[in-house]
């Protein structure tokens, strides 16, 4: 039966040896490293444990296999087996607290402050506060009129620590450390405090590089060598995520002949966790931990469940969570809340109320975090009910929303269209008094992009700049895209030159963005440049960013002078990362078949070196990759480039390019092979599969085989790939692309023609949906449009385009009919394939192999 570990266990076990200890500090490790599911991962993580650690776990120590359920008994779904409380040593009882892990669930800490510090020091502080950090002779005089009622350096270090919690300016917490270091004696130990102080102001400001300035001036002195001072840096690092900074303190403190202290390793681990480094590494420094004799405390754990929940394991973040539970650790607020994260990251929502419950049980509240991060996660699922009526239930428990929580509802309201209560949320916040913040801004402009709503798009980006707010990296990546997807390249080119004038550091997700505009306005050999110089910068491409370029191969407008989209693009190249307003030669001019066929020669050969890239990092493709290698092909000049691009194919995955090159081949055998893949295709979302279908259709359709392009749409059209596509006397195109939508108007017209000659009745007109392009840069230029109106020409099928809706061409049912019946329809209908090789006994398509999709 799965039990809680009591406190009156963890006090029986208090009067047992250091010796007990060291083995419960292998035996907690070695858990910790035996809880991954996959084998490698496991076996990667033991790597990290020394063979003395591994060596005193004791097998009945390991937590049960993640196959086996996860509700146990009549306990906690998470608790395991209880262990026997001789194995657990005195420094694993203690119930350290832990503070300020985290502004949001914190709930005091500054009364023990309170009591090292005279009301002189309360009173100068609300005067700084007052001052403007501009004027800086005011912040000299403030300090100068409280120099004969503070007491050095408790005062001191309590102004700081308030400025810390209370202030953003970083002006003020350096004009008061450098004030009161000459007032606090010459004794280092004195002005070491005052460091500490200053170095924990700064990170908290999110200021790491004042705080180390300070910490190189504090060593430079001689009082700056010490443990608390390293460690008050290595937390600054962790709060701004800087994961290899904080490292290197850490080293630099052992290689100064310093011991760290479990405050130092805690804070290394956070900033691991923040900073998204591997969780192997990030075990790697709890065992060195260990390994220094230091006891973990609940920080300790609360920062190893947080970086479990960021890379989301969960299974590894329930072993931590219940690893407290045998150490005596205990739980707060804080550990509740990071593993009800972290089971949200992973959608099982289910298990996450089951946490809140108890929560409630052991006499834990649940507050706004909680609430906060469960709305989260339902929103993430698109459950907007559930996740609505969790704010009703805050409303009924009195607790009061935050920012956070604000900007949740705003996400949700955005998501679904619902403006009325976008308004009346942001006029709520303003009469609490909450101001909107970056992440306000961002989830609005987000939102409202993916709705189309470029006109508040531009409105809220104008207001963030009035209320001062500064954008995010995340705000460009998002302009950026948002932009780009409703082809206005010249505007998301404009934001892009504007990032580089911020001074903030790029991410992968602004590279891909900005890519992605560069690979769709043709500018290959560009998007391949700023690749380049993404991987100088250290920021490794993943494998969005390869399919984005892949993608593109082939998407180049070959504009002459009259076309009227020339006037209007604004085509930015990247050139030694420097990037160059500039027109694209390639884009314009005559346009002759000889320019064209250059152009794609020298696009292949990009994106063939692209793939060599791609195979040289590691990065694994998925059935996106496949998607935009077929789609690539498709834009092929001839078939021989398209071979050398489905090769590409065959190396990623053997079994996708044998059922790609069996049918472009027509080889009959291999629909067996095809329909086991469209098997697989079929576990995945809509969107990926239908992208899929329209790559494979496409590229079929282009190199003349017809016949097989409408099997593989008539295979998606039964396996619901298209929603709402097929009906009887109507028919809508508006998620497929244009082979597809071709070898579908064929496959329903004699549809349509068998129901003609059955003398089926039907209804007076029929219809066929393109859309008219609303979301292109100019109104009406749908490609689909233009396609299927030229198909319905070329055949002459009897449909105009409707007087009132230039995206439906209609046709009374009787014109139709009479069309049908002529005898000489039913060939135009009727698709062949170019290429068709019989079956034969040798099978010339590789067996279907396990799909990783």
């Amino acid at each position: 039966m799965a039990t809680h570990f009591t406190p009156s266990q963890a006090h029986a076990a208090s009067h047992h040896s250091a010796a007990a200890a060291a083995a419960a500090a292998a035996t907690a490790t070695a858990r910790l490293h035996a809880s991954a599911p996959p084998p490698s991962a496991s076996a990667a993580a033991a790597a990290l444990c020394p063979p003395q650690l591994v060596a005193a776990a004791s097998p009945s120590a390991a937590c049960p296999p993640v196959q086996n359920p996860i509700f146990v008994g009549p306990g906690a779904p998470w608790v395991q087996p209880q262990r026997a409380a001789a194995a657990l040593g005195p420094e694993f009882r203690r119930a350290r607290t832990t503070k300020t892990i985290s502004k949001r669930s914190r709930g005091g800490g500054g009364q023990d402050r309170a009591r090292a510090s005279s009301a002189a020091a309360g009173r100068c502080v609300d005067k700084l506060l007052r001052v403007s950090p501009e004027d800086r002779r005011a912040l000299g005089a403030a300090m100068s009129s409280f120099r004969a009622e503070l007491v050095a350096p408790e005062d001191y270090c309590h102004v700081l620590r308030e400025l810390g919690d209370r202030d953003k300016s970083a002006v003020r917490a350096l004009e008061v450390f450098y004030a009161a270091l000459p007032l606090v004696g010459g004794g280092a130990v004195d002005k070491g405090k005052l460091l500490t102080a200053a170095i924990g102001a700064l990170g908290k400001m999110g200021r790491p590089d004042l705080a180390r300035r300070v910490f190189d001036s504090g060593v430079a002195g001689g009082y700056g060598n010490t443990v608390f001072a390293h460690s008050a840096l290595i937390s600054a690092y962790a709060r701004s995520g800087l994961a290899t900074e904080a490292m290197g303190v850490l080293d630099s403190m052992k290689g100064a002949g310093l011991r760290p202290t479990t405050v130092s390793y805690n804070a290394v681990i956070d900033a691991c966790g923040k900073g998204g480094v591997d969780l192997r590494l990030t075990l790697g420094y709890f065992r060195q931990m260990l390994q220094d004799g230091l006891c973990p405390d609940r920080k300790t754990f609360n920062s190893l469940l947080a970086a479990c929940s960021r890379a989301g394991h969960l299974e590894d973040a329930r072993t931590v969570f219940d690893e407290m539970i045998h150490l005596g650790s205990g739980r707060d607020i804080y550990t509740y809340n990071t593993f009800v994260d972290a089971i949200c990251k992973c959608g099982n929502m289910e298990l996450a109320m089951q946490v809140v419950l108890d929560m409630e049980a052991n006499n834990v509240r649940p507050n706004v975090v909680t609430y906060s991060t469960l709305m989260d996660g339902y929103s993430k699922l698109e459950k907007y009910d559930e996740a609505l009526r969790l704010r009703q239930k805050m409303k009924s428990l009195g607790i009061q929303l935050d920012r956070v929580c604000y900007n949740t509802l705003l996400a949700i309201y955005v998501k679904t269209g619902k403006y009325d209560e976008i308004a009346t949320v942001c006029e709520e916040m303003e009469n609490l008094g909450i101001e909107k913040d970056t992440v306000t801004y961002n989830s609005l402009i987000n939102g409202y992009g993916k709705q189309g709503r470029l006109d508040m798009v531009s409105f809220l980006v104008q207001d963030m700049r009035a209320q001062g707010v500064a954008p995010s990296v995340l705000t460009y990546s998002t302009l950026i895209d948002i932009y780009s997807k409703a082809g206005m390249h010249g505007d998301a080119f404009n934001v892009y030159l504007d990032f580089k004038e911020s001074g903030l550091k790029a991410d992968v997700v602004l590279f891909s963005s900005f890519i992605d505009t560069l690979a769709k306005n043709g500018l290959v050999e560009c998007a391949l440049s700023l690749l380049d110089e993404m991987t100088k910068m250290g920021i490794k491409p993943n494998v969005v960013t390869y399919n984005t370029i892949i993608d593109a191969f082939g998407k180049s407008k070959i504009l002459t002078e009259d076309d009227p989209e020339i006037g209007g693009m604004g085509i930015v190249g990247v050139y030694g990362g420097q990037i160059v307003r500039a027109a694209n030669p390639g884009t314009r001019g005559g346009g002759s078949a000889t320019d064209i066929r250059m152009r794609r020669s020298q696009e292949l050969f990009f994106i063939l070196e692209l793939f060599q890239k791609m195979v040289q990092q590691g990065v694994r493709p998925n059935v996106v990759t496949f998607s935009a290698i077929l789609n690539a092909c498709s834009r092929c000049n001839s078939f021989e480039d398209a071979a050398l691009l489905l090769e590409q194919l065959r190396l990623f995955d053997n079994s996708v390019y044998g059922v790609a090159y069996g049918l472009l081949m027509g080889h009959r055998e291999v629909w067996s092979q095809a329909r086991s893949l469209f098997n697989q295709l079929g576990r995945m979302d809509s969107p990926t599969s239908s992208a899929f279908y329209n790559a494979l259709t496409d590229v079929l359709w282009h190199f003349g085989q017809r016949q097989g392009a409408q099997q593989v749409v008539l295979e998606g059209v039964n396996r619901r790939v298209w929603e709402n596509t097929w009906s009887e006397f109507c028919l809508d195109l508006h998620l497929m692309s244009c082979g597809a939508a071709q070898a579908m108007v064929h496959a329903w017209l004699l549809n349509v023609r068998s129901i003609v000659f059955e003398g089926r009745a039907m209804p007076e007109f029929l219809s066929i949906l393109t859309g008219w392009g609303k979301h292109s840069k100019i109104a009406g230029a749908s490609t689909l449009r233009r396609v299927i109106e030229a198909l319905l020409l070329s055949i002459g099928a009897p449909f105009q385009v409707e007087r009132f809706n230039i995206g439906r061409f209609v046709s009374p049912s009787a014109v139709v009919a009479a069309w049908l019946r002529e005898s000489g329809t039913i060939n135009i209908l009727l698709l062949h394939d170019d290429r068709v090789h019989l079956a034969n006994p040798s099978n010339l398509v590789p067996r279907l192999q396990a799909l990783q999709l």
